[in-house]
């Protein structure tokens, strides 16, 4: 009997808990809370912080390479410019706007 009763207690308060949880979750999509802007900036500056590295070390490279291209043909900047825009260019931060959807991140430039 105390079983049942014990049972009945944990429905009841399992039943509570999801109805208040559906109240922000049935909000509209067009209400962006302030908890929802903020954990998707954390999640930008998280984002930020494995990316850029990894970005710096590749355009750095890029540098490298079109140096020794621009080296290797005598000063032609047909040659290197475009390695070193495809290098160098491109987003080196991650914003909300980009994890949003609103904006494609680009990790090389256009050449």
């Amino acid at each position: 009997m105390r079983k049942r009763l014990f049972f009945r207690g944990r429905l009841r308060a399992l039943a509570l808990v999801a109805v208040l949880a559906w109240a922000p979750l049935s909000a509209s999509a067009e209400e962006e809370s302030l908890a929802y802007e903020g954990s998707v900036g954390v999640g930008a500056a998280i984002c930020t912080l494995i990316y850029s590295p990894l970005k710096v070390v590749y355009a750095g490279g890029g540098l490298v390479v079109s140096s020794l291209a621009w080296l290797w043909t005598w000063g032609d900047t047909s040659v290197a410019g475009p390695i070193y825009r495809a290098a160098v260019g491109g987003d080196y931060v991650v914003t909300p706007a980009h994890l949003d959807g609103q904006l494609d991140l680009r990790f090389s430039g256009r050449s």
